[in-house]
């Protein structure tokens, strides 16, 4: 529902109905009001269900990316070679 389809209901409401027809339009009114309440909590809901999982995937793929490129690595495979060990040259 939105605010034209309000003003509509209310100004039809106030200007044509006697005050007993007053009374069930407004209670339509309300179940309608109702009724809209629960479509945007569905649609907030699966916003945020989107929202999360796209979040949940995104990290999902960092993850595997990272561990895929660690796992290629071979810098740490053999230590490096340092001069304090070696022995020296002759002379």
């Amino acid at each position: 529902m939105n605010e034209v389809d309000l003003n509509s209901i209310l100004k039809r409401a106030a200007l044509t109905t006697p005050r007993a027809m007053l009374l069930s339009s407004e209670s339509a009114l309300t179940e309608k009001l109702r009724n809209d309440d629960g479509r945007a909590r569905r649609w907030r809901f699966f916003i945020r269900l989107l929202f999360i999982g796209s979040l949940v995937s995104g990290v999902a793929t960092a993850g595997v990316v990272c561990w895929s490129l660690a796992s290629q690595d071979k810098t740490h495979t053999a230590p490096p070679t340092m001069r304090l060990f070696k022995e020296p040259l002759p002379k």
